[in-house]
């Protein structure tokens, strides 16, 4: 390919991911830090963006330089891995979540805005407001990496406020797309419940700490009731909340826009591999939406479905006692 048609191809790409009516020569000069004639000398194709140029440009609006330069294998991908560096693990998710919190306020103000998930956990983004259920989270991630004592108990681990905010700051963004879609595995609860036995029955987590988590866990079930019931959030959003009537062994999710797109797979507990692939995006949609087959709608519909889901999930934490 030449210098010539990479260019062309790459303006191409770059228009086709902006919405409409935005200007790309201004976007270009916000994100490479270029002059206004040196960004029109090469949307006209007499001076190539550069390859740290391009680069900036794959990372900043998910334009794939494989396929522009014709070496794409379908069956290849480029995930965001999201490793949590185990030097620094909770510098490392704040950072994690602050960057999820800037893709939320990119695009939830977009009229056409989404974000779907298909969940087999509770959804970080409710739990996550909560300080004690989003420290278990952290605590079992650690622990299973042995990045703490063996003795220390989940009481002297210490979130900083930074990630506390943070964290509800994510919860806050995450309610404020223009359509959401959370399909739930009916055994939601069970696992958190599971995890928070064994700690407890390894004297990792205090009798009085498992009564404070149940009562957070009641409280997010309060809440998610209200949710489902009003079918929008309390910022008025729009949210339909499903029961999957089979059992899915991930969680999955996307979230959209006309010029973004990006899919999310769940592992780690606690994060999630990243991509922009249009491929690994549209599999996962049809994914999450194919579950619906086999799901009931309970947000503002399915009273009886409804009732009968969260009678059964308030009676599994209520058994949460050693």
């Amino acid at each position: 390919m030449t210098t010539y048609n990479y260019n062309s191809e790459l303006i191409k790409a770059m228009n086709e991911k902006l919405p409409n009516g935005t200007n790309l020569a201004n976007t270009l000069i916000d994100m490479l830090y270029l002059g206004k004639e040196a960004v029109y000398r090469r949307l006209r194709g007499e001076v190539p963006f550069t390859l740290a140029e391009a680069a900036a440009i794959s990372q900043k609006m998910g334009v794939s330089l494989d396929k522009l330069a014709g070496t794409n294998v379908d069956s290849n991908a480029i995930f965001d891995l999201n490793i949590i560096r185990q030097t620094d693990p909770l510098e490392t998710y704040y950072s994690i979540v602050d960057n999820y919190v800037k893709i939320f306020r990119d695009l939830n103000h977009d009229p056409a805005s989404e974000l779907c998930t298909s969940s087999n956990m509770i959804p970080q983004t409710f739990y996550l407001k909560y300080e004690l259920l989003s420290k278990f989270r952290m605590f079992k991630w650690i622990y299973q990496f042995e990045k703490i004592d063996i003795d220390k108990h989940f009481e002297d681990i210490e979130i900083v406020d930074k990630l506390l905010e943070k964290q509800r700051e994510f919860v806050r963004e995450s309610q404020e797309f223009q359509h959401t879609e959370y399909i739930w595995d009916d055994k939601l609860f069970i696992y958190l419940i599971n995890d928070i036995k064994y700690f407890a029955s390894v004297h990792l987590i205090s009798q009085e700490y498992v009564q404070k988590l149940k009562k957070e866990l009641l409280q997010l079930l309060d809440e998610l009731e209200e949710i489902a019931t009003r079918g929008t959030f309390r910022t008025g959003q729009e949210v339909c909340i499903y029961i999957s009537n089979i059992n899915f062994e991930a969680t999955y999710s996307y979230i959209a826009s006309p010029a973004y797109h990006i899919s999310l797979v769940r592992v780690f507990a606690i994060n999630s591999f990243a991509t922009r692939d249009e491929q690994v995006f549209n599999s996962v949609k049809e994914w999450i939406h194919s579950l619906k087959k086999f799901s009931t709608l309970i947000s503002q519909s399915g009273e009886m479905q409804r009732i009968k889901f969260f009678k059964t999930q308030r009676e599994i934490v209520e058994g949460l006692c050693v």
